[in-house]
Formats: structure tokens, C-alpha cells, sequence
């Protein structure tokens, strides 16, 4: 069985998001927005706490910059075969 397209859009909803140049140049309901769509994200993806919640943690202490987050999530979808809408990713927030 595919991926649900629950998971399909949190992944691409979290590939928006972290487009930003920085944590902060995120609105608080962005960064919540991004939270809850990682959370679905490492469930789906049965990722492990390292893989999907740590780096979100160290991303919003400056541990990892928002393109570093980016490259990674961009490296799980791509590892877990996911098809996500570049459309979808590249529309404003």
C-alpha cells in the first residue's frame, strides 16, 4: 500500500515550511503548522525520535539551519519514495 495522502501532504507541507531562511522568519501558527506535520510526517514515515522531532528541536535552538532542515526532510521524503507536488511546496505561507 502507497502512501495515504495524509501523509503526502504533510510531507509537502513540511517541505513549505521549511523554505524559510530562518526559525524565526516563521509565524507562531507556522511553526505549529510545522510541528503537527512533522508529528505525521515520523509516524507515517516510522521514523525514529532522532529522525523526525530532534532535528525540529535543534532547527528551532540553531543547532541547524532551516536549509540544512530542509535538505534532510527533502533526503527522507526522496528515501521513503514519497511523490510530493513541487506546486505544493513552492506556494507562499
Amino acid at each position: 500500500m502507497g502512501p495515504t495522502q495524509l501523509l503526502i501532504h504533510a510531507c509537502e507541507q513540511v517541505l513549505r515550511f521549511t523554505r524559510a531562511a530562518t526559525w524565526n522568519d516563521l509565524s507562531e501558527e507556522r511553526k505549529v503548522q510545522l510541528g503537527f506535520n512533522t508529528g505525521i510526517m515520523a509516524l507515517g514515515l516510522n521514523l525514529s525520535k532522532d529522525e523526525g522531532y530532534l532535528v525540529l528541536v535543534k532547527t528551532r535552538e540553531g543547532q541547524l539551519s532551516m536549509p540544512q532542515l530542509h535538505a534532510y526532510l527533502r533526503d527522507l521524503v526522496a528515501k521513503h519514495q514519497i511523490t510530493v507536488s513541487e506546486t505544493n511546496i513552492q506556494r507562499s505561507f
